[in-house]
């Protein structure tokens, strides 16, 4: 056999075994997964009877010390979370004693129709929120601090706070907050009532989408529909 066939023959031998070897590698390394997977199945397995053990163990000694410490206290007071359950339940606190301003106590209450616009909570109002709202709805601020709504020069409607003084004078300080708005149209004054009153449902209507505020009757039951009906026909009657 000359020299150059047999450098072929140890080539291909060496490649056998360089396949062999890593072939063999490869099944031990397979095994010894195999191995360790199934003891750490084993050793989860039993961790976890341990602690389940454990767990009740502890759950038995909570149970006495509750039992002992807590004898006369029902089980099913006992709340999981009561700060999220206190922030769920309803409020059943007093609503705040709303402002009247002296514009709108000095109408004859038969000549008198008034809504109110607040938060159903009672959440202050800024200053910022009403200015907001006053240039998106082109409201105007008169020598007494109200706020006017006026078409082509007439009066329509005014609008007053709900929280003393009962103005916006001091709309612009950082301070300021109400309760809500109240607004108003004395028909004695108003001398086209019908008008008013639409542009006054427009106006609230804006109001309500800028504010995010619900639109309530002097007695703080919400204004419905029914109740927009009849106002509309004692004005047409």
């Amino acid at each position: 056999m000359d020299a150059s066939a047999l450098r072929w023959v140890l080539a291909i031998i060496g490649i056998i075994l360089l396949v062999g070897i890593y072939l063999f590698s490869l099944q031990q390394s397979r095994l010894r997964k195999r191995t360790a997977m199934e003891t750490f199945a084993r050793e989860e397995i039993d961790s976890a009877f341990i602690e389940d053990e454990q767990l009740r163990t502890e759950l038995e000694n909570l149970n006495q010390i509750m039992e002992q410490t807590n004898a006369q206290e029902s089980y099913d007071a006992i709340k999981i979370n009561p700060a999220i359950e206190a922030d769920l339940a309803l409020s059943h606190q007093p609503a705040p004693e709303l402002f009247v301003a002296q514009a709108i106590a000095a109408v004859d209450q038969e000549n008198l129709i008034s809504y109110l616009l607040k938060h159903p909570d009672n959440r202050l109002i800024t200053g910022e929120e009403i200015e907001t709202a006053v240039r998106h709805t082109g409201f105007e601020i008169n020598q007494q601090g109200l706020l006017e709504m006026r078409e082509q020069g007439a009066l329509c409607f005014t609008m007053t706070s709900l929280s003393s003084p009962g103005d916006f004078s001091d709309m612009g300080q950082l301070d300021f907050s109400t309760l809500g708005l109240q607004c108003f149209i004395d028909l004695e004054q108003n001398a086209n009532a019908k008008l008013s009153y639409e542009v006054m449902l427009k106006k609230i209507d804006e109001l309500v989408r800028l504010m995010k505020v619900k639109v309530f009757q002097p007695n703080q039951d919400l204004l419905t529909i029914s109740d927009v009906t009849q106002v509309r026909k004692q004005l047409n009657g």
